[in-house]
């Protein structure tokens, strides 16, 4: 019986190809959400008119740094996990008021939505591990700066640059906390399992030989 090509000759590839796929399908079982996500980040789903109702509640219109306060206060932080379902989305302005919590993202989506129905200019700017506004007169924060950002937009142009300050421990600190440990456990066992499936596939002879097989022209003792 001929093995598959993929599989010919040796498990090692295979299992390589098994676990990205597996770990693809269990993080993101809609792969859909996945890439509509990363277009978002391009083409913020930005929409004032969903905000209308919020408008009248704002304490201070004509302030910005007041309607980011209010907003950060109406919708409390959660991790994707808990809210969609998935390590990593980009909500649209009505997916983020119909929920109402979510992360960084789902922050900026409303906010950013208030500030254009208002007429209040703003750039998005984003580090490794965090999305945030940035308007005129804004105080910078420890994750909310220019020299830990690495991408920006101001509604026509885009800005890609290294960061100037960045906290590797930081970073790895703020992924274990929102993409592995808020996760579900069935979907934890089932990440470890399809992990640990493709290490004994990496680790088995290959199909048909031995690991060490014997050079040609040479003759065994015997």
């Amino acid at each position: 019986m001929k093995l598959p090509v993929i599989v010919k000759g040796s498990y090692k590839r295979f299992s390589i190809i098994f676990a990205v796929i597996w770990i693809f399908l269990t993080l993101y079982p809609n792969p859909a959400a996945l890439s509509l996500s990363l277009y978002r980040v391009f083409d913020s789903p930005v929409n004032p008119s969903a905000v209308d109702n919020i408008l009248p509640e704002l304490p201070n219109p004509s302030d910005p740094s007041s309607i980011e306060k209010y907003i950060l206060a109406e919708f409390p932080y959660k991790h994707d996990w808990k809210v969609y379902n998935y390590p990593w989305y980009f909500p649209t302005t009505e997916e983020a008021l119909q929920k109402g919590k979510g992360d960084c993202k789902t922050r900026f989506i409303v906010i950013a939505s208030i500030f254009e129905s208002l007429s209040i200019p703003y750039e998005l700017f984003a580090s490794p591990s965090h999305i945030w506004i940035h308007y005129a007169g804004k105080r910078e924060t420890e994750i909310e700066n220019q020299q830990v950002a690495m991408f920006q937009y101001d509604g026509k142009e885009f800005a890609i640059h290294l960061p100037q300050r960045f906290n590797i421990l930081r970073n790895l600190e703020n992924f274990w906390k929102a993409f592995f440990a808020p996760m579900p456990i069935l979907r934890q066992k089932l990440l470890l399992t399809g992990l640990g499936i493709s290490v004994l596939l990496f680790n088995l002879p290959p199909p048909g030989g031995s690991l060490a097989p014997t050079p040609r022209g040479s003759k065994r003792r015997k």
